[in-house]
């Protein structure tokens, strides 16, 4: 396998008839007139706006980020009630309604209270009778396991409030590849240096057993593409239906705390996939670090022992994340074959579109 490669972490129709008589009809103007709005604020208990929390609107799927200080608006609503839904990393849910009245402006003030969840201290070694298999994936149940659910619904939220970024304000970061290999004492030798262009709104979609694929390469070669599941995978309903989850409550990593979450394969799962795990901040549960590990190696190219990839991110804005460093290993058990290794780090970045600021 060259050590080289890339690694994923990677109609026309009737004109409108309205334009003949001159513009809107009275009854179109009058209709439009009706509508009205919605303005908010999203406060922490302690009353201080709380930037960049995800509001939603039902029905309409409306979805969009409250600005620096907690402040959001839906304008042009049909007259009704709408079912509201505030979300913020490390806060507890709140849903609510509201009451939009035709040519009218609603106001509404919500209110979030820290998440708070007892996690015991781990040492993170095989536990007598555990099971390495996942033979029941899907979402945690919150009935049988409450504090495996509230973390599991942080770690999606992270990964909701990343698309949500993406799409609403995409943006471009270079990043600076070190391809090269480990040497015999596990220092990494540095091969070549090259960047790459990346946009945070290019998708590569999850499939079961689907992350290993052929790709063209220069010369009309055929190579293969590992494409390890990152932040955006856990806001995918394929991948999260083929995956067990298991909290192993507090864990060291660089001589920092983190709540450790694991997820595994589904053993229906016959080619290669991904286990792994996510660190997330104890007080904030933004995400911090994901190791991923591919399975079934041996399956992927012929002598490949083990594939690991491992993700920090940073905080861009307040509690949004964006990858920072990745670096991965490949080993291999084929005479003659030599491991490889690569370090990435984010060196650029700017949104193409300006965040939401404090209205005026």
């Amino acid at each position: 396998m060259d050590a080289g490669r890339t690694l994923s972490a990677v109609a026309a129709g009737a004109a409108c008839l309205l334009a003949l008589a001159g513009g809107p009809t009275r009854a179109h103007a009058q209709a439009t007139l009706q509508r009205g709005a919605l303005h908010g604020t999203v406060r922490s208990s302690l009353g201080d706006g709380v930037p960049y929390a995800v509001v939603g609107l039902e029905p309409g799927a409306l979805r969009r980020f409250t600005d620096d200080s907690g402040t959001f608006a839906f304008p042009g609503l049909a007259p009704g009630t709408y079912h509201l839904r505030a979300r913020q990393v490390g806060y507890k849910p709140l849903d609510t309604t509201v009451v939009v009245a035709g040519g009218g402006t609603a106001e509404v003030d919500v209110s979030l209270e820290r998440l708070v969840v007892e996690l015991e201290e781990i040492r993170v070694v095989a536990r007598a009778g555990e099971s390495r298999r996942c033979t029941a994936p899907g979402p945690p149940d919150a009935a049988v396991a409450p504090e495996l659910a509230a973390i599991f619904d942080q770690l999606r939220q992270n990964a909701e409030r990343y698309w949500l970024l993406a799409d609403s304000y995409p943006a471009l970061y270079r990043m600076e590849r070190r391809f090269g290999r480990p040497d015999r004492y596990g220092r990494f030798q540095t091969i070549r240096i090259d960047t790459t262009e990346l946009r945070t709104d290019a998708r590569w979609r999850y499939a079961p057993g689907r992350v290993v694929t052929d790709v063209a390469s220069p010369g009309s070669r055929t190579e293969l593409q590992v494409n390890l599941p990152g932040l955006p995978d856990f806001a995918d309903t394929a991948f999260l239906a083929n995956h067990c989850w298991n909290l192993r409550g507090l864990d060291t990593l660089a001589q920092a705390y983190y709540v450790r979450l694991d997820f595994r394969a589904a053993e229906r799962i016959t080619q290669p996939d991904a286990d792994g795990s996510v660190y997330l901040d104890p007080d904030s549960y933004l995400i911090r670090v994901v190791k991923v590990r591919l399975t079934r190696p041996g399956q992927a190219a012929f002598g490949l022992e083990s594939m690991e990839a491992t993700v920090a991110f940073r905080e861009i804005v307040p509690s949004l994340v964006l990858p920072d460093r990745i670096s991965s290993t490949e080993g291999y058990r084929a005479p003659g074959v030599v491991g490889s290794a690569e370090e990435q780090r984010t060196v650029d970045f700017r949104f193409l579109r300006a965040l939401p600021a404090r209205r005026p």
